[in-house]
């Protein structure tokens, strides 16, 4: 889960630093702290046997060992130099990784724009062209993050989950294509784009290369991931790194004990070497964050959001390409019959229905996820307030006379807002995202007989049924009536 501390900095003062700072999660303290207390107890050990056990002879060759092993190592092995270099490297590769997964708005906007009908068969082609983007999305993904090959295990999961239908799935089985098959619903969408200005549901060939360029661009983003995942940092160069900053801090174990006999002795003899443990917390914080962004499409705390961008992509796809397009009398018709490697336009899974959800194996549900949801955006600023006073700039107000000034005063009631607010924020905590899905999972116990002709309970496994109402569900926010549980 993508750790947001965004709203904790948009202040410059100390309660801001203190509330980064004493973070956990994703934190340089949940990635450091455990192996600087199995080092600090390894030093200290070192440092216990050689005070109480080595006899003098021992403790004086002890010592050489220190002053060998402390002489110059800052100089011989340069963490600073390497960890800088190679931080920055991996944090570039990081960005173009995030710009490159992809997102549909733009592709949406100009389906909704240039796509004219207000006939259901072209609400079904709009739909189909962001569902078939979604999909290739998934189909990349799959293959090189885990968070999304544990949501969609087999190709099966993405028809139940709606990303596909059963024919579009038979299709993509008989592709040829050892390497990837992701571009299969790209050319699905070049071909139905193509067929809308055949017939005129886009109205010239201009608006069909604008069309195309953006689900190029689209496709490839997509390609970007898949080759970098094929070649990844040239091995020997993490593999220098994580050595270089382990074998430095092994050797400070010897070289940075207190030496507390010999005609040399340490200035002050603090069995715990402060300033080495400072280091520690640096240098390994610092490696941690390469070795985090290395994969971002990973399962770590900072990883990328892949099943959350995918979930996006689809509703807010669907939302735009049914809400933004304008109704008038165009009286264009539906493109005809596709060729034979196109699949039959259908409607999706989601028709119909407001609140889209996603489907995701009971596994992967588990995973937190943070949404795309602006830092600021729940917080309530006039909680404790009935209305809000609207006036311009005291720049502004002092070259207004006190009439035009009057004139320009507002009182905003926010009651209203103020109820919304509450009653969210109710919804939220009595209906936790954990609590629901303990309940979905108590539901699905024993709920499903699976027969050998791919149905359950008689409904067919690529049909989204509507649950029967019941009294519970008219009272509890986690069930949806769309749901097959």
């Amino acid at each position: 889960m993508t750790i947001s501390y965004t709203l904790d900095v948009s202040q410059t003062n100390l309660q801001s630093f203190l509330s980064l700072l004493f973070r956990w999660r994703g934190s340089v303290w949940k990635a450091v702290c455990g192996q600087l207390a199995v080092w600090t107890a390894v030093f200290l050990f070192i440092s216990c046997v050689y005070r109480y056990f080595l006899s003098p002879t021992q403790q004086d060759v002890f010592e050489q060992l220190v002053r060998y092993f402390d002489n110059k190592l800052d100089a011989n092995i340069p963490l600073t130099f390497l960890l800088g270099f190679f931080v920055s490297f991996v944090v570039a590769r990081w960005g173009s990784i995030l710009n490159g997964i992809g997102w549909i708005d733009d592709a949406s906007l100009l389906f909704a724009t240039y796509i004219r009908g207000a006939d259901e068969e072209t609400r079904v082609i709009r739909r189909n062209l962001v569902r078939y983007l979604v999909l290739s999305q998934a189909l990349v993904l799959r293959d090189i993050s885990m968070q999304v090959r544990k949501r969609f295990p087999t190709m099966d999961t993405l028809a139940a989950s709606g990303l596909m239908t059963h024919e579009e799935m038979d299709i993509l089985d008989h592709i040829k294509d050892p390497y990837s098959r992701y571009w299969t619903s790209i050319q699905w969408s070049l071909n139905l784009v193509y067929e809308c200005q055949k017939k005129g549901t886009v109205e010239s060939f201009y608006l069909m290369n604008k069309i195309v360029d953006e689900i190029g661009k689209f496709r490839h983003g997509l390609a970007s991931l898949l080759k970098y995942d094929w070649v990844p940092v040239p091995l020997v160069y993490p593999q220098v790194i994580f050595l270089a900053v382990r074998i430095y801090f092994a050797i400070c174990l010897i070289g940075r004990q207190f030496i507390v006999t010999g005609p040399n002795p340490s200035g002050i003899d603090l069995w715990l070497p402060i300033t080495t443990m400072v280091q520690f917390l640096v240098y390994m914080g610092w490696m941690k964050v390469a070795e985090a962004l290395l994969n971002p499409l990973g399962e770590d705390d900072d990883d990328l959001e892949c099943n959350y961008i995918i979930d996006k992509n689809l509703i807010t796809g669907l939302s735009i390409v049914d809400t933004m397009w304008k109704h008038d009398d165009t009286g264009y018709s539906m493109v005809e019959e596709h060729t034979t490697k196109t699949p039959s336009m259908k409607k999706d899974e989601f028709w119909g229905i407001d609140k889209i959800a996603p489907l995701y194996s009971m596994e992967s549900a588990e995973r937190s996820v943070h949404p795309l949801v602006g830092s600021a955006s729940k917080i309530n600023l006039v909680k404790n307030k009935k209305e809000i006073v609207m006036t311009p700039h005291k720049n502004k107000l002092s070259e207004l006379d006190p009439s035009e000034q009057k004139t320009y005063l507002r009182r905003v009631n926010v009651s209203d807002h103020n109820a919304k607010h509450a009653k969210q924020r109710s919804i939220e905590r009595a209906n936790s995202p954990d609590k629901c899905l303990n309940k979905m999972r108590s539901r699905s116990n024993g709920k499903f007989r699976t027969s050998a002709n791919g149905s359950q309970n008689g409904v067919d496994l690529w049909t989204r049924a509507d649950s029967p109402p019941d009294d519970s569900s008219s009272h509890d926010s986690c069930s949806h009536s769309g749901s097959i549980i």
